[in-house]
């Protein structure tokens, strides 16, 4: 194929260029992009065929540079702005120039140019839209994030306030037991099963306050912790005996393995907390089936684990677990806040302990608790 009938046919912008800065030949492309058919650019000088516009004399400079120096230069992007075209009269092309050699010598220049504008346009409207999703997506994030404080700000203002009338109710039920005991004793005694259930709901209700506090106090990051000298195989056989009665009537058989004494510095009301909320869990979820609590020393670190044998958790509730208002199962058939094992794991992590879970669903669950014994010392500084 002789070279007029190559660039002809190729769809590239393509342009030789002699060492007279004429046009020696042009393909159709080319021709097109520079608006004048191809005839009109053979063996006229680039600059009467290209004008004085910037780009064109940008493209001058470059070819003479290629000429004189031997040296290619690949990829250079053109930008060419027609007179009052603005943003759609604007084209750009990406262009490389080529010296061509017979017998080691100069003799011409090659022009490689390929029309990027749509492209261009492309990536820019992919951009543009790359940084909507984006502005979007951070205005979503901030609104969330105010929606999060709003609502832990009212969870702390509605939990003090609900104190103040827990209070006083139960201040006002134990005064009304104790005055008809003494009026009318066979009154009292009548009265003393609805007495208790009012006790137990003011309980229920006093503990979801202190959780909801429990959750402002974490999110504000004021989450207190006095720890003291304590036995934690006494506090897990104290909280044991204290849940008996509710895993008998659970129908869960309860065993219990403690290695002796296991002496630590721990926070006794968090850890009391943290041991309410996992034999709470086990009672539950248990399913009526042998619940079994472990405690062993490991150096310097308490391990305990609560293990049941009941509905287990699935591989999608694992996930959400420890979240806060997240449940791993029905909300209605087992209620709750979905707070508990958050808390929980806020509390061990504050005293530099972990929890993990070992579950599957219809497989039971198992909780370990970790705790260091004692406070670590705190680092020195390296001498230097």
């Amino acid at each position: 194929m002789a070279l007029s009938e190559l660039m002809a046919s190729v769809p590239l912008g393509m342009a030789i260029i002699g060492l007279d800065l004429r046009y020696v030949e042009v393909s159709e492309a080319m021709a097109a992009m520079n608006g004048l058919p191809r005839e009109a650019h053979l063996g006229r000088l680039m600059a009467e065929v290209l004008g004085n516009e910037p780009s064109a004399r940008d493209v001058l400079r470059r070819v003479r540079r290629v000429l004189e120096t031997g040296e290619p230069l690949v990829g250079v992007e053109i930008v060419h702005r027609e007179p009052g075209g603005g943003v759609e009269g604007t084209r750009v092309y990406r262009a490389s120039y080529h010296p061509l050699r017979r017998e080691g010598e100069v003799v011409a220049a090659s022009i490689y140019v390929e029309d990027m504008t749509e492209r261009r346009r492309v990536e820019a409207q992919r951009d543009a839209g790359a940084a909507r999703e984006r502005a979007v997506r951070e205005q979503a994030l901030r609104e969330t994030q105010e929606a999060v404080r709003a609502r832990d700000e009212f969870l702390s203002v509605a939990a003090h306030e609900l104190r103040t009338p827990l209070t006083s109710l139960r201040l006002h039920l134990q005064l009304l037991q104790r005055q008809v005991g003494v009026a009318q004793p066979a009154l009292s005694a009548e009265l003393a099963p609805r007495a208790q259930v009012l006790e137990r709901q003011l309980s229920r209700l006093g503990s979801l306050v202190n959780t909801l506090l429990d959750v402002s106090r974490l999110a504000a990051g004021k989450l207190s912790l006095e720890p003291r000298e304590l036995d934690l195989a006494q506090m897990v056989r104290q909280m044991v005996d204290a849940f008996a009665e509710e895993f008998s009537r659970a129908g869960s058989a309860l065993s219990v393995h403690l290695d002796g004494p296991l002496m630590g510095s721990w926070d006794p009301l968090r850890v009391e907390q943290v041991l309410v909320n996992l034999l709470s869990n086990a009672v539950k979820y248990g399913a009526g089936r042998p619940v079994e609590v472990s405690l062993a020393g490991e150096g310097h670190t308490a391990v305990l684990a609560v293990k049941d044998h009941g509905i287990g958790i699935s591989e999608d509730g694992m996930a959400r677990l420890f979240g806060k208002f997240e449940r791993a199962v029905s909300e209605r058939h087992y209620g709750g806040l979905g707070l508990g094992l958050y808390i929980t794991r806020q509390i061990v992590e504050a005293m530099g302990g972990s929890i993990t879970v070992r579950s599957a669903q219809g497989q039971g669950s198992t909780f370990i608790l970790r705790l260091p014994t004692w406070p670590q010392p705190p680092r020195q500084p390296e001498a230097r």
